[in-house]
Formats: C-alpha cells, sequence, structure tokens
C-alpha cells in the first residue's frame, strides 16, 4: 500500500532497495482487479534497486547473508507479524542490518531484543506505554499507515455527500 511513497524520497540522500520474496501479481488480477495498475513495477520505477529474491522464501539465512553482503544499514520490515511472521520472525533475528524497524501490519511491540524502532503515531502507541514496547518509537505526525493514495491518479475523487441506495435497510 506504501508503493507511491517511494517517489518522495530525495535519492541524493536516501538509497532505496526492496526486496521481494512474493511472486509478481497475475496480468489478470492486475487489470481485473486493480484497474490496471501493476503496484509492484510502480515500486520498481520509484526505488533505486529492486532485488526479486523469490530463491530465498522461507531462507532466512541467505536472504539475511543477501542483505548484510549489500551493506543495508537500516532494514524495515513491511509486513510485521502478517503472513506467520515469515521474515519477521527468521530474517530480523539474524539482524542482517545494523538498525531494523517494524512498520505498518503489527501495531503492538514485537517483543524482540532485534527490532530497534516501530513506525507508528501517538494514538496507536502512546508515550505512556513505550516502557511496554522493546523497541523505541518513531512517530508519524498523523496516521501510522505511510501510503500513497491520496496521491494515486487511478482514484476516484472523493465526494462530499453520500447517498445511500433506496430500497430495504436505506431508511434511518
Amino acid at each position: 500500500l506504501s508503493h507511491d511513497m517511494f517517489r518522495f524520497f530525495d535519492p541524493d540522500i536516501v538509497e532505496i532497495h526492496i526486496f521481494s520474496t512474493r511472486q509478481p501479481d497475475h496480468p489478470h488480477f492486475i487489470e481485473g482487479t486493480m484497474r490496471g495498475v501493476d503496484w509492484r513495477q510502480r515500486v520498481m520505477d520509484n526505488v533505486d534497486y529492486f532485488h526479486d529474491v523469490q530463491e530465498y522464501r522461507g531462507d532466512h539465512i541467505g536472504l539475511a547473508r543477501y542483505i548484510h553482503d549489500l551493506q543495508i544499514h537500516i532494514l524495515i520490515e513491511w509486513d510485521g507479524y502478517a503472513r506467520q511472521g515469515e521474515r519477521a520472525g527468521g530474517l530480523m533475528a539474524l539482524r542482517p542490518a545494523p538498525i531494523q524497524i517494524l512498520h505498518q501490519e503489527f501495531l503492538m511491540t514485537s517483543g524482540a531484543q532485534y527490532i530497534d524502532y516501530i513506525i507508528t503515531d501517538k494514538n496507536v502507541s502512546p508515550l505512556h506505554l513505550e516502557g511496554l514496547y522493546t523497541e523505541k518509537f518513531l512517530w508519524l505526525p498523523n496516521h501510522f499507515f505511510s501510503k500513497g493514495h491520496a496521491m494515486q491518479k487511478e482514484l476516484y475523487p472523493p465526494q462530499l455527500e453520500y447517498k445511500p441506495k433506496a430500497g430495504k435497510g436505506s431508511e434511518f
């Protein structure tokens, strides 16, 4: 969901590497469901390096070595403990980067000593609860979820009025 945000980083300051262990979306899904928007391609177009590392799926040691050999300074786990913790629980525990950050899908502490920071906001993770987290807080100003949806030309413009469909269940 953050595929559009990468284009806003200054390439003179930040070098972005994306590691993908998943297959690309099927063309029928892209055309039918996504209205022709290939999010993977959009990410590829807006980052410095896109690493298709499907061969390391399930091989945390191999992927950790690959990332470590690239000398990645900051590793951000975008899926958290989603997908059965496939990457967060295996890859991050091997600490392939000196700074490791948890973001997006898991909004609580990982409880892990190998995660340094969590990207959050003051509503999801209030300061008075910081002692319950193993991670330090990196607060986004308005909302923990970084996304580029507001910048997508494919989305329908917002409507100011909501009119429910007439019929059963629409009376108030």
